[in-house]
């Protein structure tokens, strides 16, 4: 009866082997065979891969890997914050939100850690001066995006009257509205008319004219173009003259582009006021009054000073 027992406990043993072997093991022992068998008829998959740059085949994984886990890490609200200011720059294509949250922390280790060691060498406070350049590290990425964000939006502020002068002509010659949009991009450069090809992508794409608008509006965050894409919405629905609407808005947006000029020229008087204080009276008055300061100095002292 007992070797009946112990027969039976290794045929449930050696059942229960294979089982787990071939739910865990299966799939990586069919790749293998496979693999063997595209070897043998001359095709190496290895060496290709091996041919594979260091930086995509080792380097760019990894990266992506720390960037997923520091994602997962970050609150929603900042990840959301983030990828409207990758929009606003126009970087969609080589940034993400995950990679410039790993570019913050990897340049905060990086500024932190170098003035960590010259505070260690110059026996300064270290805590206080590696805290201070760590978060000036992990801010500087941020700053840069935010400063091309806000350029690339007051390139379009700028082009935009040039555009809907171009779009009111051509609506006027007797264009479609969606083919006027596209010979007035092809009559512009930058990043207005990066967006409207956009646009017009999105359109071509089968998706409603009015959804387009309203994403091109919320990528650039510029509130002229809004402006814009608000009165088109609102004519599309109500049936009204397309062409007055452009020329109003042709004519509103020429009008904002010279007001925020001239309240540009009325700072210039008190932006002007440092320079002026710190620089050119400083040096004027060394020019006017150097001169009569030597021969004082001289009447004085009765020596020649300049001798």
């Amino acid at each position: 009866m007992e070797p009946l027992l112990y027969l039976l406990t290794l045929v449930t043993v050696t059942l229960i082997t294979v089982v787990f072997y071939q739910f865990f093991f299966g799939k990586r022992v069919m790749v293998s065979e496979r693999l063997q068998s595209i070897k043998a008829i001359g095709v190496d998959y290895e060496e290709d891969e091996l041919k594979t740059p260091f930086i995509d085949r080792v380097i760019a994984p990894l990266v992506d890997r720390m960037a997923k886990a520091v994602g997962r890490m970050t609150p929603s609200g900042i990840k959301d914050k983030y990828e409207t200011l990758i929009i606003q720059a126009g970087k969609q294509k080589i940034m993400n939100t995950n990679k410039l949250l790993l570019l913050q922390l990897v340049s905060a280790v990086i500024f932190g850690g170098l003035m960590y060691a010259v505070t260690i060498l110059a026996n300064l406070p270290a805590l206080l001066f590696t805290a201070v350049m760590a978060f000036i590290g992990w801010m500087l990425p941020y700053v840069q995006y935010r400063s091309i964000a806000r350029k690339r939006q007051e390139e379009i502020q700028v082009s935009l009257p040039s555009f809907l002068d171009l779009l009111y002509v051509s609506v006027e010659a007797g264009l479609g509205f969606d083919m006027a949009m596209k010979r007035s991009a092809e009559k512009m450069k930058g990043a207005l008319a990066e967006e409207i090809r956009a646009v017009l992508d999105d359109i071509s794409k089968g998706r409603n004219r009015s959804e387009a608008l309203r994403s091109l509006s919320r990528r650039t965050g510029v509130e002229d173009l809004n402006t814009f894409v608000t009165a088109v919405i609102q004519a599309d629905q109500l049936g009204s003259n397309i062409a007055n609407m452009l020329r109003v808005q042709s004519m509103s947006a020429r009008t904002r582009r010279r007001q925020r000029i001239e309240q540009a020229v009325a700072k210039l008087p008190v932006k002007m006021i440092f320079p002026l204080v710190f620089f050119f009276l400083p040096a004027i008055f060394i020019i006017i009054l150097g001169p009569a300061l030597l021969n004082v100095l001289e009447a004085l002292s009765g020596t020649d000073i300049l001798r």
